[in-house]
């Protein structure tokens, strides 16, 4: 008997002679609110760009070899468990909804390859990540590839990916596994991660969360405990709000949608991931730290006084899951203090998030956006044999962020993103992080 398992399990519902059993893997309570408007919904596709390098996506004639191409994301992306699942709501809400098998899947609707050649050095980097592709479908897997050829020959390998799959941490774990170690690693064949099993019906679905609930429990005095550390008025209201989302998704249309989401534009640099963490360390804090630094140090705001919210990620192997465990949290500084003084503000901050806090305490400064650093693969990564040679991070951020910043470590190298309303220059915020974090001349977009 493991850990998980008690002494009275309870049983799934009888199935017939050689029917599949149900597989569902159910929403935390936090992560229904990605899905549960439309607005929420779109805000929470996040966008991402793969430079490769486009000769081994060739055929001899120049043109881009696209069933090889197609043959590789359906091999492997289409391969992996979180990629080929879907979300289905519960009967009357009872349950929050639950990712089961996409019975209907179908690989055309989550590649695109596009008939322009673009010039990354001047190229809208988040149409190249699928920004402008519209929205993905709830009723198959929240992600989509986008294919672009660039004018030097390269290829922009666009990826959006819901919030909902995964946070930033969980989320570079697993598209590590969406690109190959060596160039030469011969292509899968497509397979179904989930041929031995079915997706439910909505009506199994409280059943089923019921079960999986029920094995975690320890023991019968735990799972007493546990079901009523919540009120139960709390839980029919939650079932009240699923109830009524036919109701609310696409309340306030366009117009809310323009409010919401607008226009952002967004740039990146590159740097020696080396030297970012020397003057991190010489600062007394970490990268993570320096890019949040920098974020502040290259706002131009009229406000100086500023916060950002900041991620803290809370994953443990107990709680395997759970796909988002990450907590916001807000760090407050001046945008005008030199980079030292931020830097020891900003750890100060850090190292005191779980300390008691008193009564009626709040953080200061205006809330300006998001930072978030993660680390991706120490060595060269391969999407169907091209050698990737960067990448345009971009932050998880809302449509309200004046300034969003994220950081990718790949292969040695720190590639830093900065998102802005397209009223501002992303330019020159983005040049002015690369100047804080490297104490040299910003070099320009590469």
């Amino acid at each position: 008997m493991t850990a998980t398992e008690i002494a009275h399990p309870i049983h799934s519902p009888p199935t017939g002679a050689g029917r599949k059993s149900p597989h569902a893997e159910f929403m935390q309570i936090w992560e229904e609110g990605y899905v549960s408007t439309r607005i929420s919904h779109e805000t929470m596709h996040i966008p991402s760009n793969f430079i490769v390098d486009g000769s081994p996506l060739r055929l001899p004639d120049g043109t881009l070899d696209r069933a090889r191409i197609l043959a590789y994301i359906e091999g492997v992306f289409a391969a992996t468990a979180t990629y080929r699942l879907r979300l289905k709501r519960s009967f009357l809400g009872l349950t929050p909804p639950a990712w089961v098998p996409d019975e209907s899947f179908d690989l055309s609707r989550h590649v695109i390859f596009s008939d322009e050649i673009v010039d990354l050095a001047t190229a809208d980097l988040r149409r190249l990540g699928g920004q402008d592709d519209g929205v993905i479908s709830l009723e198959h897997p929240l992600w989509r590839v986008r294919i672009t050829e660039l004018v030097d020959g390269r290829v922009a390998v666009g990826m959006t990916s819901h919030h909902a799959i995964s946070d930033g941490l969980s989320g570079m774990k697993l598209s590590a596994t969406l690109f190959h170690k060596k160039p030469d690693d011969a292509i899968p064949a497509p397979s179904d991660p989930f041929e031995g099993v079915r997706a439910p019906s909505r009506i199994e679905l409280p059943w089923l969360a019921l079960r999986q609930w029920w094995n975690r429990q320890p023991s019968l005095g735990a799972a007493w405990q546990a079901y009523w550390a919540k009120p139960f008025i709390r839980r029919v209201r939650r079932v009240g709000a699923r109830l009524l989302i036919p109701v609310r998704y696409g309340r306030g249309g366009e117009a809310a949608r323009a409010v919401a989401l607008p226009p952002r534009y967004s740039s990146y640099r590159v740097m020696d991931a080396a030297q970012a963490n020397g003057r991190a360390r010489a600062a007394g804090g970490t990268m993570s730290d320096l890019l949040l630094a920098a974020m502040v140090g290259a706002w131009n705001g009229s406000e100086r006084d500023v916060r950002a919210r900041f991620p803290v990620s809370y994953h443990n192997p107990k709680e395997p899951h759970i796909r988002n465990h990450v907590r916001d949290m807000e760090i407050s500084a001046n945008a005008d203090d030199d980079l030292d003084t931020t830097m020891t503000i900003i750890r100060r901050q850090v190292d005191a998030r779980d300390e008691p806090r008193p009564a009626g305490w709040a953080p200061t400064g205006t809330l300006i956006g998001y930072s978030t650093l993660l680390p991706w693969v120490t060595r060269t990564a391969y999407f169907c044999g091209a050698a990737v040679l960067a990448t345009t991070p971009f932050p998880a951020s809302v449509g309200a962020d004046r300034l969003a910043a994220a950081g990718m470590l790949y292969d040695g190298k720190l590639f830093i993103g900065a998102t802005v309303p397209v009223e501002s220059d992303v330019e020159r915020v983005v040049g002015r992080m690369y100047e804080i974090m490297t104490g040299e001349p910003d070099p320009g977009r590469p």
